[in-house]
C-alpha cells in the first residue's frame, strides 16, 4: 500500500431478520418445536464468519408484549438456534431484539432503527456500509433509513411482498438505470425498493460477498485477493470521494441542512462524508450513520485552526459551505479541496473564496430548499433517477428526507419522563415551547398559560412545557399560572432526549426556534407562531403544520432590537386562533379528538 493514502472505516455488518428468513415463518414461534432453520442458512452464516463480516440477528418479537410466550423461552430458543448454528460450524455475532407490541410506539420496532443504531454503537458498525436481509419490506425501509442496503428474500413472506409492490420490477440485464437492477417508475417511494432481491439467505449473502469483493479489490489495487484481512478491508482509498458539509450552526440551519446529508448519501454510498459543527451542536448529528466523521468547531482562533489542520490532512476533495460566512469560507479554501462549493450571495465577501459558486433564483425560498441547491450539479451526474439523456427531475420537487435519529435509550427517557409526570395515559400530549433566542420572537408568557389552561380543561391535554437551563424560572413560572401543573421539562433534555420527546408528542406549540425545526423534521405537527422573522425562510418545512402571524406593515422586519419597543407582532396573536388551530390539527373528521400516535398505529411484522 506504499504509495497510497488510506482512511479507516467502521466495519461492516449484515443485520438478518429470524422469522421467514432464517427460520421457516410459522406465524408465533411459541414452541421450541416450531423452530425450524430453512436450507442454506448454515452455508450463508459460515460464508460471512470466515470473511470476518459480523452476523447480527435483529428482530421485532412482539409475542413477548401479547404474552403469547416469555422472555425466558426465547432465550431458551436462542440457546437452541446457537447449538444449532455451532453444530453446522457458524455463528451470530449478536442479537437484537425487539419485545414491544405496536402500539408502544417503541423506539427499536422494525422498521424503526433503533436496534441497529444500538449494534453500531456497541460494535463499532458502519451502518451506511453495512446490509440487512429479510423477507418483508419493512426490512428494506429499516436499511435504507441508515443508509444501508436491504435485500429481500423470497422465502418466508418476501415473495408476497414482492407481489404486493407493483410499483417495482425487474428489468433485463443491461437495462437502464434503478436501485439494484430495479426499474423505478417515477413517485415510487424510494426507501421500500430492495437494493436485491434473493431466492433465499444464501443467495442473499453471495450477493454480499461479490459487493464487498468489490469494494476490497477497489482499496487494495492489482494485487489484492478476493477478500482481504480484518486488517485491511476497512481501509478506504484515498481515491474515493471525500466530501465535507460545513454548517456549524446553529440548531434549526442544520436541522435544515439534514436533507443535503440525505441526498449525498443516497447517490455517493461509498463516499467518506464528515461535518463541521460547534460543539454546542454536535449532539443533533452525533452517531448519524449517515456520517463518518464530525469535526467539532471549538472556540476561539485555537480551536479554529486546530479543525483546519485535521480538515487539511483528512484529503476532503468537495467541501460544501453551506454556513455563507466569512470564517466557513475561510474553512473552504484553507481544507485544501479542489472542489469548493458555495452560494454567489454568501455574506461577509465569503463567495470569493469558492471555486463553484450556486445562484440562489430571486423571491422567497425556504433554507431547506436553498441548502439543496448547493448540491443539485454536484449529484446531476450521479443520479439513476435521472440518466443524462433525460430530463432531470430538481430535488426541490421530490419529497425530501430529514435523517434524524432517536436511540432506543433516549426512548426509554421519554417513556419515564411521561410515567413520572403522569401522562404515559393522557388524551392528547401537547408540548409547549414558549422560548426563542431573539426575546422579540416570543409570545407573551400570559398568553402561555391562558392556553395551556385552555388545552388542560377543553381537551384534557397532557402538557409539556420545553426550554433550555436558563429559561427554567420562566417555565415554573408558567406552571404555576396554571391549573394541573404542566410537566416541565425546561432544563432537564439533552438535544437527543429532546428529539425523543418532540417524536413523542402528539403537537407542538412554539414560537420560531430550533424546537420546531426538530419537531417538523420528526413529522410532528407543529402550530408555529410567527412575528418578526418569515415563515417562508424559516418556517416548519413540510404539509401538515399551521403558521399564525397577525398582517402588519412592519411584520417580517427580521430585526432584533424592534421598532415598537416591545413585539406587537406577536401580543396581536390571540389566545383564540390558537386554540382554534390546535383543536383543527387534533380533530379527526368525525370530530373526535385523536393522538397522533394512535393514528400512527399498525402491525408491521411480528
Amino acid at each position: 500500500m506504499t504509495g497510497r493514502r488510506y482512511f479507516q472505516m467502521k466495519k461492516i455488518a449484515v443485520f438478518i431478520d429470524r422469522d421467514g428468513t432464517i427460520n421457516e415463518e410459522t406465524g408465533y414461534v411459541d414452541s421450541l418445536d416450531k423452530f425450524r432453520l430453512l436450507p442454506g442458512v448454515t452455508d450463508a452464516i459460515r460464508a460471512l464468519n470466515q470473511n470476518d463480516i459480523p452476523a447480527i440477528l435483529i428482530t421485532n418479537q412482539s409475542g413477548i408484549a401479547r404474552g403469547y410466550f416469555t422472555t425466558d423461552f426465547l432465550k431458551a430458543l436462542h440457546e437452541k438456534m446457537h447449538r444449532e448454528l455451532e453444530k453446522n460450524g457458524c455463528r451470530l455475532d449478536g442479537i437484537y431484539l425487539c419485545p414491544h407490541h405496536p402500539d408502544e410506539d417503541c423506539a427499536c420496532r422494525k422498521p424503526k432503527p433503533g436496534m441497529l443504531l444500538r449494534a453500531a454503537r456497541e460494535k463499532g458498525i458502519g451502518l451506511h456500509n453495512s446490509y440487512v436481509i429479510g423477507d418483508k419490506i419493512i426490512d428494506v425501509e429499516l436499511a435504507h433509513r441508515v443508509g444501508a442496503k436491504g435485500i429481500l428474500v423470497l422465502t418466508g413472506y418476501g415473495a408476497e411482498e414482492l407481489r404486493n409492490h407493483p410499483p417495482i420490477s425487474p428489468f433485463t440485464k443491461g437495462g437502464n438505470r434503478g436501485m439494484g437492477g430495479w426499474v423505478i417508475p417515477v413517485g415510487t417511494e424510494l426507501n421500500s425498493v430492495p437494493d436485491h432481491v434473493a431466492a433465499n439467505l444464501y443467495e442473499a449473502v453471495t450477493w454480499i460477498l461479490g459487493q464487498v469483493a468489490g469494494s476490497s479489490e477497489q482499496a487494495g489495487g492489482e494485487n489484492s485477493q478476493r477478500f482481504q484481512s480484518p486488517a485491511t478491508r476497512y481501509l478506504l482509498p484515498a481515491t474515493s470521494k471525500r466530501i465535507l458539509i460545513v454548517k456549524p450552526s446553529s440548531l434549526g440551519d442544520i436541522i435544515h441542512s439534514l436533507p443535503v446529508l440525505w441526498e449525498l448519501r443516497r447517490l455517493y454510498p461509498e463516499a467518506y462524508i464528515g461535518w463541521v459543527v460547534k460543539e454546542v451542536w454536535k449532539d443533533i448529528i452525533a452517531d448519524n450513520p449517515l456520517l463518518d466523521e464530525i469535526i467539532v468547531l471549538k472556540k476561539g482562533v485555537r480551536g479554529f485552526f486546530s479543525a483546519i489542520r485535521h480538515i487539511h490532512d483528512s484529503g476532503y476533495d468537495t467541501v460544501i459551505d453551506l454556513q455563507g460566512l466569512f470564517r466557513s469560507g475561510a474553512i473552504s479554501l484553507l481544507s485544501g479541496a479542489s472542489e469548493r462549493i458555495g452560494f454567489s450571495n454568501a455574506r461577509e465577501l465569503a463567495c470569493l473564496l469558492y471555486n463553484h459558486k450556486v445562484t440562489v433564483p430571486p423571491g422567497t425560498i425556504h433554507a431547506v430548499d436553498r441548502y439543496l441547491l448547493a448540491i443539485e450539479k454536484l449529484l446531476s451526474s450521479q443520479d439513476p433517477l435521472n440518466p443524462p439523456e433525460s430530463p432531470r427531475t430538481p430535488l426541490l420537487k421530490r419529497g425530501v428526507n430529514f435523517p434524524l435519529y432517536v436511540d432506543i435509550e433516549d426512548a426509554k427517557w421519554v417513556k419515564d419522563f411521561l410515567r413520572a409526570n403522569n401522562l404515559s395515559n393522557a388524551g392528547p400530549i401537547i408540548a409547549v415551547n414558549p422560548f426563542a433566542r431573539w426575546e422579540k420572537k416570543r409570545w407573551p408568557i400570559s398568553s402561555y398559560a391562558a392556553l395551556i389552561n385552555q388545552l388542560i380543561q377543553e381537551l384534557k391535554a397532557g402538557i409539556i412545557i420545553l426550554g433550555g437551563k436558563e429559561d427554567i424560572p420562566l417555565a415554573e413560572e408558567i406552571s404555576s399560572l396554571v391549573a394541573g401543573r404542566p410537566a416541565v421539562a425546561a432544563g432537564k433534555t439533552s438535544l437527543k432526549t429532546l428529539t425523543a420527546l418532540l417524536e413523542r408528542v402528539d403537537l407542538l406549540v412554539t414560537n420560531d426556534s430550533g424546537p420546531m425545526h426538530i419537531a417538523a423534521a420528526l413529522g410532528t405537527p407543529v402550530i408555529a407562531l410567527f412575528g418578526p422573522t418569515n415563515p417562508g425562510l424559516t418556517g416548519p418545512y413540510g404539509k401538515g403544520h399551521i403558521v399564525i402571524r397577525q398582517e402588519m406593515e412592519c411584520s417580517p422586519c427580521l430585526r432584533r432590537p424592534c421598532l415598537h419597543g416591545r413585539p406587537l407582532c406577536m401580543e396581536a396573536i390571540t389566545i383564540e386562533e390558537v386554540m382554534e388551530a390546535v383543536k383543527a390539527k387534533l380533530e379527526s373528521s368525525d370530530g373526535v379528538l385523536k393522538s397522533r400516535h394512535s393514528r400512527l398505529r399498525g402491525n408491521d411484522g411480528s
